[in-house]
C-alpha cells in the first residue's frame, strides 16, 4: 500500500543554491530579451503566445499576476524552507486538479463541459492508494516523492513541478525556449550560405507540443523574411 509520509526534514547544514544558480533567471532573460530583438516582426509574434501569462502559469503554476513582474525583471521567489515548500506543494497539487480536466468521450458527445478529476480516477490513474490521494487532495498533507512523481506524471507535467521554487519553475520554462531560440539564430545565420529547411525539436521531457509548433512557427517565419529579403 502507498503510505502518505512526511519528508524527511532538511538538515540545518544543507547548502542553498549557489549565486551562479540564483542568476541563472536574471541571465535567461536578459538573453531572451536579446535574442527575441533580433527575430524578425512575424517571428516575434510566434514567440510571444509562449510569454503570455496564462501560458506560463498553465504550465508551471506560477501565478499568474507575477508573470509580468517576473519577466520584466523582479526577483523570483527562492524560498525553500519547510513551511514554505509545504505550502507551494499543496496549492500545486490544488492547481493541478483544477487545470488538468477530464473530458471522458461521453462528455464529449454530450456535450457537457470538462470537469475535475475525482479522487479515485486520480488514485487509479497514478498507481497511488485512494487513502494517499485522500491525505494530499483532502487532509492538505504531503506524500513521498515516488507518489509525488506518479501524481505528476498522470497529469503531465514535468518532474518536479509541486516542488519546484518560483525561481526553479521560471528557469524550467525559460531554459527550453532560450535554448532553442539560440538554435534559431544560428539557423538565420547559416540561411545566409544556403540552408533552407531544419527542424528544430525540443528534447525535454515535457508531454506539452505547444513550444516544439511555435518554435518551428517561429523558424517558418524566420526563413520566409530572409527569403524575402534576398529577392
Amino acid at each position: 500500500m502507498n503510505e502518505a509520509a512526511e519528508p524527511a526534514e532538511a538538515s540545518d547544514d544543507a547548502s542553498g543554491p549557489t549565486e551562479l544558480a540564483s542568476a541563472e533567471a536574471s541571465e535567461l532573460l536578459s538573453e531572451l530579451r536579446d535574442l527575441r530583438q533580433n527575430l524578425d516582426p512575424t517571428a516575434r509574434e510566434k514567440l510571444d503566445p509562449l510569454l503570455a501569462p496564462e501560458t506560463i502559469n498553465y504550465a508551471m503554476g506560477i501565478a499568474i499576476e507575477r508573470v509580468p513582474t517576473l519577466l520584466a525583471g523582479e526577483a523570483p521567489d527562492r524560498d525553500d524552507s519547510k513551511e514554505a515548500s509545504k505550502a507551494r506543494y499543496l496549492q500545486r497539487m490544488i492547481f493541478l486538479r483544477e487545470t488538468r480536466l477530464t473530458t471522458p468521450m461521453t462528455r464529449r458527445l454530450s456535450g457537457r463541459t470538462p470537469r475535475q478529476y475525482r479522487l479515485g480516477e486520480i488514485a487509479r490513474g497514478s498507481n497511488n492508494s485512494r487513502q494517499t490521494i485522500h491525505y494530499v487532495f483532502q487532509d492538505g498533507r504531503l506524500t513521498s516523492p515516488e507518489n509525488t512523481a506518479r501524481i505528476e506524471r498522470f497529469f503531465g507535467v514535468l518532474p518536479g513541478f509541486c516542488s519546484y521554487t518560483e525561481h526553479e519553475a521560471l528557469v524550467a520554462y525559460l531554459r527550453p525556449i532560450v535554448r532553442d531560440l539560440r538554435f534559431l539564430s544560428k539557423v538565420a545565420e547559416a540561411l545566409e550560405q544556403g540552408v533552407t529547411k531544419v527542424a528544430a525539436r525540443s528534447q525535454d521531457l515535457s508531454q506539452d507540443t505547444a513550444q516544439d509548433t511555435a518554435m518551428d512557427e517561429i523558424l517558418s517565419a524566420v526563413i520566409a523574411a530572409r527569403r524575402g529579403k534576398r529577392r
